[in-house]
């Protein structure tokens, strides 16, 4: 079901640079929800979850909150409570863990899939959100 949606994401991200805009589109995706892009930039998390709800354990433990699940977890002002706890040296910091996931799932000998030009895991977790932050990053010369 997952890989279906994910496949038709690309398929319209495709679609839309041929349009003739001048469109280009970098995936971001994160396997299996965003949410874990978001737990990088305060700690690691290296699990595999089942179910979206599991991430607020490690949200909590993070942001040192109290959600009781993801939806209070993702009303706007405690979402921007967490956000406001970050800085770019957190940002950093999820680009650094992000590529050590990205680099246990090559060492585990993980298939790297390829869908229309772009490449992902299917394994969770596993996520590519920090590619496009760390070229502007770069290219602001925030880091080397």
């Amino acid at each position: 079901m997952h890989v279906k949606g994910f496949q038709e994401a690309l398929d319209n991200m495709k679609k839309a640079e041929k349009i003739g805009k001048q469109i280009k589109y970098k995936s971001g995706y994160s396997n299996f929800t965003f949410d874990l892009w978001i737990i990088l930039h305060m700690t690691n998390c290296n699990a595999s979850f089942s179910h979206r709800k599991q991430y607020v354990t490690p949200i909590n433990r993070a942001f040192g909150e109290k959600f009781q699940n993801m939806d209070e977890f993702k009303e706007e002002n405690n979402f921007k409570r967490c956000l406001n706890k970050m800085d770019l040296s957190n940002v950093i910091a999820a680009i650094d863990r992000a590529k050590k996931i990205m680099q246990r799932n090559q060492e585990n000998g993980y298939t790297l899939h390829q869908y229309k030009g772009y490449q992902y895991y299917k394994e969770n977790p596993s996520l590519a959100a920090w590619e496009a932050i760390e070229k502007v990053l770069k290219d602001c010369e925030l880091i080397g």
